[in-house]
């Protein structure tokens, strides 16, 4: 767990956000909210990021659960099983800036928004 996780996130389906909004999957394309409607994650705890192609008929969908505070990565095929599931905490892209974070941190726009504006800003 830990920092092992971002970076394994990160080294395997690039940084947050440098994804795709859609994927075309079983002769369709679909887009970040088709893909988070089909894995039943309907909730607004649940923030959509990016998607990915990869090798062999996989795909990834990268989100952030607000329920648990982590970005996770589901790995799928075109039948839409999860053949792999990833997941590291957010202070692990923000660091101490996430324990000044207060109330917002059960916030997950808030906190989306606070993680986007850091990377953005070229902060580690």
């Amino acid at each position: 767990m830990g920092i092992r996780d971002k970076e394994l996130i990160e080294s395997r389906f690039g940084p947050l956000w440098s994804g795709k909004n859609e994927i075309l999957r079983a002769g369709r394309s679909r887009n970040l909210f088709e893909v988070k409607q089909s894995f039943d994650l309907s909730g607004g705890d649940v923030v959509a990021i990016d998607l990915h192609e990869l090798p062999g008929g996989k795909f990834a969908f990268r989100f952030y659960d607000g329920d648990d505070r982590r970005i996770v990565v589901f790995v799928f095929d075109r039948e839409g099983e999860i053949l792999e599931e990833h997941r590291a905490h957010i202070a692990e892209w923000l660091g101490d800036l996430y324990h000044e974070t207060g109330g917002l941190a059960f916030d997950p726009e808030a906190m989306v928004h606070i993680l986007r504006k850091r990377l953005s800003e070229g902060t580690p």
